[in-house]
């Protein structure tokens, strides 16, 4: 043993283990089998990162490593090390004009493993072919590359040369001027070789893509969430062109360029960074281009393995799932840098498993009982919420509900035994599609317009967005989106959203994202789509759906007692809970999912609720009675008056 290892192991070894705890509140766990001590590392697997409900700050914060005696072992993840490319000033740099070329010719400043060269131009418009030649001492040289695409045209710029690994001292660039006036090359820049970072193939399937305001959207699936991923490599068909491409933080300008039979391209972006979500969206700027085709997305990404010392053998337990255990704070991290170095007997963990002890309601926060006493009397409509067992209720509210309630949800309330249940909404950002109804209808005073009708689902359906297919291959077209407005005395059409829409011959097909300026009318069945076709050939529309977005409601109940959700009342106000307070772990604990009943009419003031004998025989055979001598009187009085 070394001594970085010794100290390495006295390290673990003087960290305090956390004493044993429940783990009732992480939701997976995989098992490693240890048979000797040591120091150990396992890499963790896809499926246990997937289950990480870290939150913010450090990566997978909820990992916990637990002994064969149920005690919390210190560890040290050792995510892979991002570190920038190594580039230093060539030296000697020499650029010699020959009669149909220009040979370029530099030094290494220092000895060391060269993997890139990166030459220098102001020159704004060029495309050229070079040979690349390098020696070890200056003597032989070795062709390492022909027909390299060097250029700056567009937007793309490749002046990067990829070299064979190897401590080259001297290097030498044949730029072919055949077809094209020299090009001036001022210096060069020497990368040199940084440690390999391992990788692994990452699966990754394109789920859907939209085409948005000249950018293409691509919606990605890794798989599973929480991957480190490592770059991305977009295969497209095309053979000239260049694209802006976008993936969380990650930016970068891909292009294919050819010129006299060589072709050059960067089609990778390289990301490195953590997926927290098991979709990403990359986004290609096509800027007045058309839609880059894209075959398919490779990936890859990287692995992240964890040490921790073994101090007893058996049956070691990896937990992951828990946002509401803080992250841990071990004293090995002060060993990090030679944990990642040390030697370390590699062990594979068996298979992910859900965690036996798990209990959802673990993972909520204590927010007190029910809230203050409701009267429900000016509601209009109530549904029951269906869920099974206690926790943190996730319920999402569905466009029939969106349409009785009002605008900004004031009335939404949820109610448990006549007292309000604290709740927070949620808007996800997420949207769902809806098929509508479209029919053309046919104005024989506007023949150059084309105008269809669109039926709602159903009638006060709270659309937000339309999304319009059409057939045409060449057109440009602005849209209107109308709707009728009862609300001035008299019937109106009132225009709710407009759009620009465009497309060109060869250019993929794809829907228009029309947003609504202004919701329809809260009782409409139907809204007018129209467009002036000018002189053109009528627009041809093949289908419409409209999109609502999804919003859901958390509440935590402590025990599976009947709720109600109540809305449709105009004249409540925004009510104001102290849940507010831990929204954070609220959206963070695991959810008990529910589901809504049936729409029913919420309970009125009727006689049930009149104050007691109000509607009994014996009230009204009272009031009966006095009514008599009430008429008795007055007659007896209209007598007297009479005979005066």
């Amino acid at each position: 043993m070394n001594l970085w290892h010794f100290l390495i192991v006295l390290g673990l070894a003087l960290s305090p283990a956390v004493m044993a705890a429940d783990r009732d509140a992480w939701t997976h766990r995989q098992t490693v089998e240890l048979t000797q001590p040591g120091l150990t590392r396992v890499e963790l697997d896809p499926a246990l990162l997937d289950a990480s409900r870290a939150t913010g700050g450090a990566p997978f914060h909820d990992l916990r490593v637990i002994n064969p005696d149920g005690v919390e072992t210190p560890f040290f993840m050792a995510p892979p090390e991002l570190l920038r490319p190594s580039q230093v000033e060539a030296t000697e740099f020499k650029a010699t004009l020959q009669p149909a070329a220009t040979v370029l010719a530099f030094q290494a400043r220092e000895l060391g493993v060269i993997n890139e060269l990166h030459l220098q131009s102001a020159a704004p418009d060029f495309i050229k072919a070079a040979t690349v030649e390098a020696s070890l001492e200056g003597a032989v040289w070795q062709t390492l590359s022909r027909g390299e695409v060097l250029c700056r045209q567009s937007g793309s710029v490749r002046l990067r040369l990829p070299v064979t690994l190897a401590a080259w001292t001297h290097f030498r660039i044949t730029i072919d001027d055949t077809r094209s006036a020299p090009v001036v090359f001022t210096g060069a820049q020497i990368g040199r070789a940084l440690p390999e970072l391992p990788t692994v193939s990452q699966p990754v399937t394109i789920r859907s893509r939209r085409e948005d305001g000249g950018r293409t959207r691509l919606r990605l699936d890794l798989g599973s969430a929480h991957v480190w991923l490592g770059s991305v490599r977009l295969h497209s068909p095309e053979s000239v062109f260049q694209r802006e491409v976008s993936l969380m933080s990650a930016r970068r300008t891909l292009f294919r360029c050819q010129y006299d039979g060589f072709a050059g391209e960067e089609m990778e972006l390289p990301v490195h960074q953590i997926c927290t979500t098991q979709e990403v969206e990359l986004v290609i700027d096509n800027g007045d281009s058309p839609p880059l085709r894209i075959d398919r997305v490779e990936a890859s990404r990287h692995a992240v393995p964890i040490v921790f010392q073994t101090d007893v053998p058996g049956a070691w337990r990896l937990y992951m799932g828990n946002a509401q255990d803080p992250a841990p704070r071990y004293d090995v991290a002060a060993l990090g840098g030679a944990l990642r170095q040390a030697t370390a007997m590699a062990v594979v963990a068996g298979p992910v498993e859900l965690n036996p002890d798990f209990r959802k309601t673990a993972t909520a926060p204590e927010v007190g009982g029910t809230g203050a006493a409701i009267d429900v009397s000016a509601w209009s409509f109530q549904r029951r919420v269906q869920f099974k067992e206690a926790g943190v209720i996730e319920l999402e509210l569905g466009p029939e509900v969106l349409a009785r309630a009002e605008s900004d949800r004031r009335d939404l309330r949820v109610v448990r035994e006549g007292r309000h249940v604290p709740f927070l909404i949620i808007d996800t950002g997420i949207e769902r599609e809806h098929e509508a109804a479209v029919v053309k209808v046919d104005d024989p005073q506007r023949p150059g317009w084309s105008k269809w009708d669109v039926t709602m689902p159903f009638p006060g359906f709270p659309v937000r967005e339309l999304r319009i297919d059409s057939t045409a291959p060449l057109f440009h077209r602005t849209l209107f989106v109308t709707g009728a407005d009862d609300s001035r005395g008299g019937r109106f059409e009132r225009v709710l959203g407009t759009a620009d829409w465009k497309r060109t011959p060869g250019e993929a097909a794809h829907a228009l994202s029309l947003r609504l300026d202004t919701p329809p009318a809260p009782a409409a069945t139907a809204i007018k789509l129209a467009t002036d076709n000018g002189d053109n050939a009528p627009l041809p529309i093949s289908s419409v759906r409209v999109v609502v977005p999804v919003v859901r409601l958390l509440f935590r109940v402590p025990d599976t007692t009947p709720v109600s959700i109540f809305y449709g009342n105009r004249r409540a106000t925004p009510v104001h809970y102290d849940l507010q307070m831990v929204q954070g772990a609220m959206e963070a604990a695991t959810k008990v999912p529910a589901t809504l009943g049936r729409e029913e009419g919420a309970p009125r003031r009727d006689l049930a609720r009149r104050p007691a004998g109000i509607g009994s025989v014996w009230f009204w055979g009272v009031l009966a009675l006095v009514v008599a001598v009430l008429l008795w009187v007055v007659a007896r009085v209209t007598s007297t008056t009479d005979r005066t």
